[in-house]
């Protein structure tokens, strides 16, 4: 195995934001008054919105990226800064998000979520490159970055 993609999960708000915006842009594409051009642009805007993500690529030599797409398709490449770990940790925890600016912020100023993430630890000083709902999905990507660097799995929630 030469890299893992840990691909970021959206936000809530995010979300239900460009769901919202697309259906928005899908429903002036039809109106029939306005230039055919802009609609067409808008279209496309709220689709990219739609489909926008961001995901970590691990690579066996740790010369890590940062990935940011559109439906899959990788648009631009930064180099993701990551100091190699000590172990990999594993556990459930709860976040809570503050949205007190722009347009999130319109629909609720707090989110409080329930993840499973995936650390690295070097030292006292960690880096989260994964959170999923799915403990078991977590599970496997910590797996599968074990299996690539050789570095110790800790699981704070195993049964």
């Amino acid at each position: 195995m030469e890299y893992v993609i840990l691909k970021q999960e959206k936000a809530l708000k995010g979300r239900i934001l460009s769901i919202l915006i697309l259906a928005f842009s899908v429903f002036y594409a039809f109106q029939t008054s306005v230039p055919i051009y802009s609609r067409i642009f808008m279209l496309l805007i709220a689709l990219g919105m739609f489909g926008f993500s961001i995901s970590y690529k691990i690579n066996l030599d740790f010369n890590n990226q940062k990935l940011f797409s559109i439906f899959g398709v990788v648009l631009i490449k930064t180099k993701l800064k990551l100091e190699f770990p000590d172990y990999i940790s594993v556990f459930s925890t709860s976040f809570k998000l503050d949205n007190e600016w722009g347009a999130v912020s319109a629909i609720g100023t707090q989110e409080k979520h329930d993840k499973t993430v995936v650390r690295f630890f070097t030292g006292n000083r960690y880096a989260t490159l994964y959170r999923s709902a799915s403990y078991q999905k977590a599970l496997d990507k910590a797996k599968a970055l074990h299996t690539m660097l050789s570095i110790e799995i800790y699981e704070a929630d195993k049964s």
